[in-house]
């Protein structure tokens, strides 16, 4: 295997790194040029040149002293010669020091010599060893000679100096020119990297991100094919080494699936219950063969389809769909989940169940639902059992009404004095006789309440009726109840209230039920508040007491026929059917009752009456 990412990552950014290195060196050495060749101009060439200026200048002046010297015998000619010979010494010495170009040193040595000479034969013309006009001539030849050497060696310096000029603007140009044509090149290398780089790290993983994508939507036939001899390429031969194993086992297991698909499609054909399954967007994903008989349409007429579309056309579909429609706003009752089919000589009852099917995500509080199960089980065996039991509960309900009735008139003969004084015994008998009597007398009529109910014999007469009335009736009833146990009761009605539609009799007596049940549990002393407020499409009548309360788990079987609280000492023998036959008339009036309780602190049973369209709002009343 090659060189791996991080090596060629070093490699690239080194080779970064180099350039910058290769630019910064050759800077320094153009530079550097540049600054010698400067120096070289400035420093020696110029040295020679004021070398030649001192020595030009000092000749002059000792010229000057030797024409002074003709004229003027005295000393004051000689002032200063010394000084100005060892002047013209010592710039001389110097010259001899620092040549520079060629054919200069030979000039110089040149200059020195008549120099030296000129300088003798100015000492001896001092001294008047020799001043005729031969020895002024020699002189002043020997000047000019020295005048003639010292201006080629300045013009040969002024020469070097502008050709080390042009050398260093040569030099300069050259500098820029490799400098231009380096920095081209390492700004081209650099952007090379720059747009390779990136893109080979970055398309690479963009390339494995999509075809996780696809493996995670089940496309297990993608491959990764990275030639790059790194670790890429260790990672296309992982991640192709898990697509084959992914599609194996897909592959292996897809028969497993169908099987079991094959399997439990069998087992739910062979149910005897019609089974109906949706998707979490209500799509038809099955049906048995139970429920395409009842339904009426085939296999290929429903599965696959949008359920409301279906209901729509079909009158058993739109109910078995009607709850999850209407779930948000529609709370499902008892007698929905029946649902009544025509048979040919009869009618067959169904009983409908809706289980939603949850998905434990683990993540979320809530398990998101996928799907709903609907099915339907025959149940009408049971139903006729249930009329029969109604109908046998109706006639001996009635059948009981006669004996009932004589018992009543026999105690009423029994108290009558005409017939005879009675011992305190024989009261208490008559006494004990009747509590019974009235006790069967009032299960007696709830059980015929009960059997017109399950029989749908409710007959209503639905009124505009005020709220205010209706807790004016409950309380004239039980008044006198309250009044012996020491119970305070109130009535609370909120202002502008609407008329509800309801049948007065019947609420009255869902009313006076609650009331009782409220003053059995009420201690002495207690209190009971009869209210009634406004809702948005209905008036909520409520009775709250300050007893032991209701113990929650028994809150949702509160309703049920036939219940009561284990260990309630506060009951009397009651049939544990009036709240069910509450719930059953306030239903009826399409009105709903409830409950709120809570241990140690009473209770509030409440139920909801609608308002009746177009009626006026009343005052406020309160008792």
């Amino acid at each position: 295997m090659g060189m791996n990412i991080k090596t060629k990552l070093y490699t690239g950014l080194g080779f970064l790194a180099f350039l910058l290195v290769l630019l910064w060196g050759s800077s320094l050495v153009s530079v550097n040029t540049l600054a010698e060749n400067t120096v070289d101009i400035i420093q020696n060439n110029s040295r020679t040149i004021t070398y030649m200026q001192h020595m030009e200048h000092t000749m002059s002046k000792l010229h000057k002293k030797k024409v002074n010297m003709l004229s003027d015998t005295g000393r004051s000619a000689s002032t200063n010669v010394d000084s100005l010979k060892r002047i013209l010494k010592r710039e001389m010495s110097k010259q001899m020091k620092n040549f520079t170009e060629t054919g200069e040193p030979e000039a110089s040595r040149a200059l020195r010599e008549a120099l030296m000479q000129y300088l003798e034969q100015f000492d001896r013309f001092r001294s008047q060893e020799s001043r005729g006009m031969n020895a002024y001539q020699t002189i002043t030849n020997k000047y000019a000679e020295i005048q003639e050497l010292i201006s080629q060696i300045t013009y040969m310096n002024l020469d070097a100096i502008d050709r080390k000029k042009d050398r260093a603007q040569e030099t300069a140009s050259q500098v820029i020119l490799y400098m231009t044509i380096i920095g081209a090149i390492s700004t081209l290398l650099a952007l090379v990297l720059l747009l390779k780089y990136p893109n080979y790290i970055v398309n690479p993983i963009r390339e494995l991100i999509e075809r996780i994508k696809n493996i995670a939507d089940q496309n297990y036939d993608q491959r990764l094919e990275f030639e790059t001899g790194d670790e890429y390429q260790e990672l296309a031969e992982a991640f192709n080494t898990m697509a084959v194993r992914l599609q194996e086992y897909d592959s292996s297991n897809l028969a497993k699936i169908k099987s079991e698909k094959r399997r439990i499609e069998a087992i739910i054909n062979q149910m005897n219950e019609a089974v109906v399954g949706l998707d979490h967007e209500k799509n038809i994903l099955f049906v048995n063969s139970k429920a395409e008989e009842l339904i009426g349409l085939d296999h290929e007429q429903l599965v696959g389809q949008y359920a409301p579309d279906v209901a729509s056309t079909n009158d058993l579909v739109r109910k078995l769909i009607q709850d999850i429609m209407n779930k948000e706003e529609h709370q499902q009752k008892d007698d929905e989940n029946l649902i009544k089919i025509a048979s040919e000589d009869r009618h067959i009852y169904y009983s409908k169940e809706t289980l939603p099917v949850l998905l434990d995500d683990g993540a979320q509080e809530d398990d998101k639902q996928i799907g709903t199960i609907i099915t339907l089980k025959n149940v009408t065996h049971f139903q006729e059992m249930n009329e029969a039991k109604t109908n046998f509960v109706a006639v001996v309900s009635h059948e009981l009404k006669t004996p009932i009735a004589s018992i009543n008139m026999s105690l009423r003969l029994l108290e009558d004095e005409r017939v005879g004084p009675l011992n305190e015994e024989q009261v208490d008998l008559i006494d004990s006789i009747r509590n019974d009597t009235n006790r069967m007398k009032r299960t007696t009529a709830e059980l015929l309440d009960l059997s017109k109910i399950e029989s749908g014999n409710i007959q209503l007469n639905s009124q505009p009726a005020h709220p205010s009335d209706l807790l004016d009736y409950a309380y004239e009833t039980m008044v006198m109840q309250t009044d012996q146990k020491g119970i305070d009761i109130e009535i609370k009605c909120e202002e502008g209230l609407s008329a509800v539609k309801a049948d007065m009799q019947k609420s009255v007596w869902v009313l006076v039920n609650l009331i009782s049940n409220a003053v059995r549990y009420t201690p002495p002393g207690g209190q009971i508040v009869l209210k009634a407020a406004d809702e948005p499409r209905a008036i909520r009548f409520s009775v709250t007491d300050n007893g032991k309360g209701i113990p929650e788990e028994y809150l949702g079987k509160i309703f049920q026929k036939y219940f009561q609280v284990y260990g309630d000492k506060n009951d009397n023998g009651g049939s544990g059917l009036g709240l069910s036959i509450a719930k059953e008339f306030i239903n009826a009036q399409g009105g709903e009752i409830g409950v709120e309780s809570e241990l140690g602190k009473g209770s509030t049973f409440y139920f909801t009456l609608p308002k009746n369209r177009n009626s006026k709002k009343l005052n406020s009343y309160e008792a």
